[in-house]
């Protein structure tokens, strides 16, 4: 008998891979824009996006973690090569929270994916990740360029919610994610164990 067919979680429907893989094309599209246009900075930048989006495919999440991520790495690229982030501050503002609880929600479910983590300890823990990211990437902005004290404080509020709710979307992903998990592992150990076992030969 074969295994029973175990109901595939919304969290990994197929339809995610294939935006998150559009997402990838699209960043690849406004790299060889910016490269026909000569635009340096942002050639770079956008082959750092183009790399991380292909990683992204390959990473061991539901698929609705790596559409999450990569339409990060695409609102990023696209704020960069339109100008969206100098002429519409809210863009700013919404790219930091999203960032934060895109990047977040993926790094705490694999945070908590095989131990156990109260609802409170994981909240937590990645809005402190969140925080750390954050400042972390406003040194690096401060490297390239000069940076307003309320923009970065700004950014930081930004980048520290947005990762509170990322970290509250992989506590309640996890309760959706394990039980599902649990029953795959379950059908395929009543599969193996269905098998049919050869009875031993009769001696003549």
């Amino acid at each position: 008998m074969s295994p029973r067919h175990t109901p595939r979680s919304p969290l990994d429907a197929g339809a995610w891979n294939l935006l998150a893989f559009l997402g990838v094309l699209l960043i690849a599209a406004l790299l060889s824009m910016v490269w026909q246009a000569q635009q340096t900075t942002m050639t770079w930048a956008l082959g750092i996006f183009l790399v991380a989006g292909t990683a992204i495919l390959l990473l061991k999440v539901p698929s609705l973690f790596r559409f999450l991520l990569v339409l990060s790495a695409l609102l990023n690229g696209a704020g960069g090569t339109f100008g969206w982030f100098e002429d519409y501050a809210w863009f700013d503002e919404f790219v930091h929270a999203y960032s934060g609880f895109a990047g977040l929600s993926a790094i705490g479910l694999l945070y908590a994916r095989d131990v156990r983590r109260t609802r409170a300890h994981l909240v937590w823990w990645c809005t402190g990740m969140g925080l750390a990211l954050g400042i972390g990437w406003e040194m690096v902005e401060g490297m390239m360029g000069e940076l307003g004290f309320m923009d970065t404080v700004s950014d930081l509020v930004m980048d520290t919610i947005g990762a509170a709710l990322g970290g509250l979307f992989a506590w309640h992903a996890l309760r959706i994610v394990q039980p599902a998990q649990r029953m795959e592992r379950a059908g395929a150990t009543r599969g193996r164990n269905d098998l049919p076992v050869n009875a031993p030969e009769r001696k003549a």
